[in-house]
């Protein structure tokens, strides 16, 4: 048992599907020592990852495109569509993918498992950036790399035959870290306007698991077990970030936490579980945008591991399916809101709104 453990033992169980599958894959040597010299070892090619995707997915198109970086250098990134045409004539939405891999893995076609459906649901593309990553190329290059993929779709919208007013940035993990600064970038910069942010258990503040932070308890709880422990956790951002982390040089592009205003930004939906490393900054972090005025949706999920939904495919993963879809589905297809008061006055919940509608008076 750590230190970590001895000094501070009470900490959220995991629920019992999740601590099923973590002590069977435990000898398997799925959870091996990360450090900055073997984060190579980590990657998937992406070619790999490709070829996985489209097997599941065959009724996907996958296309490369290059866009083009301020300083005039270059960096692919996939457009995804179906095949089939569900557009009923109208264009469809824009799905920015940003995938995860602590900002040291990961490829362009990781991360659009989770959009596919909603893709085949409501039209439009999904556009997936292969972001540069560290340690080769510290923040901030991913998140620039982010920004300037979501400006190139929406200026490309029409080629793409989607909607520049319907743009959905959707990422897991380092992903929605990523996300959040891209949404943070495209407030400040005066740049894109993006209908909503669905962030995923995300990696938001580089302070997390520095011995002298103490606003995350979590990080303290989960040291050195679950999928994504402190320990891979502080190597992803010591190679992000080098000596900058955990000081004041540190922008609120790269770690979106340390953003001073949280206002100005679209609807948020923001998962995490109670039993794994994020969960207090991806709180603290719901918490400062209802500070500041914003609207965000927060789910914590009892017992759940990082990549939660990975772990326990049974009702942890059913429930944050359904909360997602939810969401996307009032984002891009919102209801009158007329018709919830004449649910409610049907309802009887308020006898004298109940009387209103028999009465034809509600309008």
């Amino acid at each position: 048992m750590s230190d970590t453990h001895a000094v501070l033992p009470a900490r959220p169980p995991y629920d019992s599907a999740t601590a099923a599958l973590l002590e069977r894959i435990q000898p398997l040597g799925v959870f091996r020592t990360m450090t900055m010299r073997n984060i190579p070892s980590w990657r998937v090619p992406a070619d790999e990852v490709r070829e996985g995707f489209l097997i599941r997915h065959p009724d996907i198109d996958l296309e490369d495109v290059e866009v083009v970086r301020e300083d005039g250098t270059t960096f692919p990134a996939t457009v995804a569509r179906s095949v089939r045409d569900v557009s009923c004539g109208r264009p469809g939405p824009l799905f920015l993918s940003l995938h995860g891999g602590g900002l040291i893995m990961g490829c362009r076609f990781n991360g659009l498992l989770t959009i596919v459906p909603w893709l085949r649901r409501y039209g439009g593309v999904i556009v997936s950036p292969e972001y540069r990553l560290a340690p080769e190329d510290p923040a901030p290059a991913g998140v620039e790399d982010c920004y300037a993929t979501l400006c190139w779709a929406v200026e490309h919208a029409e080629d793409l035959g989607v909607d520049p007013g319907r743009v959905v940035v959707v990422g897991p993990s380092a992903g929605g870290g990523l996300s959040a600064g891209t949404l943070l970038m495209a407030r400040d910069r005066q740049g894109p306007l993006v209908l909503g942010g669905l962030l995923d258990y995300p990696m938001l503040d580089d302070r997390t698991g520095m011995p002298d932070w103490q606003d995350s308890v979590s990080a303290r709880q989960y040291p050195d077990d679950g999928t994504w422990p402190t320990s891979y956790n502080d190597v992803a951002w010591d190679a992000a970030l080098g000596e900058r982390r955990g000081t004041d040089l540190v922008t609120s592009y790269e770690a979106p936490a340390r953003a001073a205003w949280l206002g100005g930004l679209p609807p948020l939906f923001i998962s995490v579980a109670s039993a794994e490393v994020f969960r207090d900054e991806d709180v603290a972090f719901a918490t400062r945008v209802w500070r500041d005025g914003g609207d965000a949706e927060l789910h914590v999920y009892p017992g759940g591991t990082h990549a939660m939904e990975f772990v326990n495919a049974r009702w942890l993963a059913q429930g944050l399916t359904a909360a997602r879809d939810l969401w996307v589905d009032r984002l891009l297809r919102p209801e009158d809101p007329r018709l919830n008061v004449v649910a409610v006055a049907q309802a009887g919940t308020y006898p004298a709104l109940t009387e209103e509608y028999s009465a034809g008076r509600l309008r």
